[in-house]
């Protein structure tokens, strides 16, 4: 193992003591506090239910919101990668990488619902916003099934064994019926037999 393997694998973020502590240097460098949402594996670290994350992953309820924050990112010398749903900021010399979007995640909406389940951190002078695990599913379920990426499918799984199905029901009355047809498919091919009877 040469000494930039060693580098990456240290830098990989392995708990939400380490994502805290990038949060809180983004937050020195911000003029307006955005309501900044956790999602991906950066809130599945929150949860416990992920022991690191490569990347950390942030959605915005608002455009504007999400342009404080890019406008934070590129003020530490990150250097940005716009996609066509997510931007990309990336420190090279550190080989960290944050992805943000705004308004929702993939297909599935930010909906008052979602909202209302958001578990609050406070990190300095700001609010950072951890959505539920039943919400978190809906996200992986749709993402692993848009892509079928083993880590995606994976991470569905370990989420479905801890949560409440009624609320996952409620919540897909809210979304669109591409969304309710996805997470159905995921529990369909994926979910039988993988959670215990109560």
């Amino acid at each position: 193992m040469n000494s930039k393997d060693t580098l990456v694998i240290r830098l990989r973020f392995r708990s939400w003591q380490e994502i805290r502590e990038v949060l809180e240097g983004v937050e020195k460098h911000l003029q307006d506090r955005p309501r900044i949402i956790v999602i991906g594996g950066t809130a599945l670290v929150y949860h416990g239910l992920k022991r690191s994350t490569k990347d950390l992953d942030f959605v915005f309820p608002t455009q504007g919101e999400c342009f404080w924050f890019a406008d934070a990112l590129s003020k530490m010398g990150y250097e940005p990668r716009r996609g066509a749903r997510v931007w990309r900021f990336i420190d090279f010399e550190r080989d960290l990488y944050v992805d943000i979007s705004y308004g929702k995640v993939g297909e599935v909406l930010l909906t008052q619902s979602v909202f209302s389940r958001l578990i609050e951190e406070k990190i300095q002078n700001m609010s950072v916003w951890i959505p539920s695990l039943e919400d978190l599913f809906i996200l992986k379920a749709c993402h692993s099934m848009d892509d079928y990426g083993t880590d995606a499918i994976g991470d569905a799984k370990r989420i479905y064994e801890r949560i409440d199905m009624k609320i996952v029901e409620d919540e897909l009355r809210n979304q669109s019926e591409r969304v309710g047809e996805k997470v159905n498919r995921w529990l369909e091919e994926f979910g039988e037999g993988t959670r215990s009877k109560t």
